[in-house]
């Protein structure tokens, strides 16, 4: 056996354990890259579905919180009215 026969042998040893040790990661990125592009179609079939649920749910809340809100602040700025006007009223302002 030559030196040229044992070069290539050794040459096709090394690039032997050279894939094998690359095999799986490449098979990891495949099928990484195969999850990927199937999310991404799940995502363009479901999210404007979910965009149009969250709208409806935001527009919801903020209608019920200004309704529960409303009498409340109704009743502050009758206070406030009634304060200003018995402050008016009852409190002496001296003349310059």
């Amino acid at each position: 056996m030559g030196l040229a026969v044992a070069r290539d042998i050794s040459l096709l040893w090394l690039i032997f354990l050279t894939l094998i040790a690359i095999l799986p990661i490449a098979v990891i990125f495949f099928f990484a890259i195969k999850g990927m592009h199937r999310l991404r179609q799940l995502a363009l079939l479901y999210l404007p579905l979910v965009q149009e649920k969250s709208r409806f749910v935001a527009a919801k809340t903020d209608e019920i919180s200004r309704k529960v809100v409303e009498p409340i602040v109704n009743a502050k700025a009758k206070t406030a009215q009634v304060n200003g006007i018995r402050s008016a009223i009852f409190t002496r302002r001296q003349r310059p």
